[in-house]
């Protein structure tokens, strides 16, 4: 098998603070090499070799966006997925769950 195997569940949700829209944010990370593309009138999807995420704007939250999906290794791979956010000045809070849903890591800048 090719590649890092990504877990069926999702186990990284994170909240962005930022007014910025959704596509906005989907295209920090095209500028970090993510492919992106629009899966609903206005979310976005982001596919990398370990990842595949969701951002949308949170409904209850406007001043928010979210992000979350499946992250391969996500304790190696999670700081790859926060560093298009930092390098875009993207204020961030991250959390990663185990198959078994616990939290193991929390990330934020």
């Amino acid at each position: 098998m090719d590649g890092p195997v990504l877990p069926d569940e999702s186990n990284v949700f994170g909240s962005l603070h930022t007014s910025r829209s959704p596509e906005w944010v989907a295209r920090a990370f095209v500028r970090s090499g993510w492919d992106v593309r629009k899966c609903s009138w206005t979310d976005y999807e982001i596919t990398c070799e370990f990842a595949e995420l969701v951002i949308e704007r949170s409904a209850v939250e406007p001043e928010y966006v979210l992000i979350h999906g499946s992250v391969a290794d996500v304790r190696a791979n999670l700081p790859r997925v926060a560093e298009p956010l930092a390098a875009a000045g993207i204020p961030y809070s991250l959390e990663c769950y185990n198959a078994e849903c616990d939290l193991i890591h929390h990330a934020h800048g």
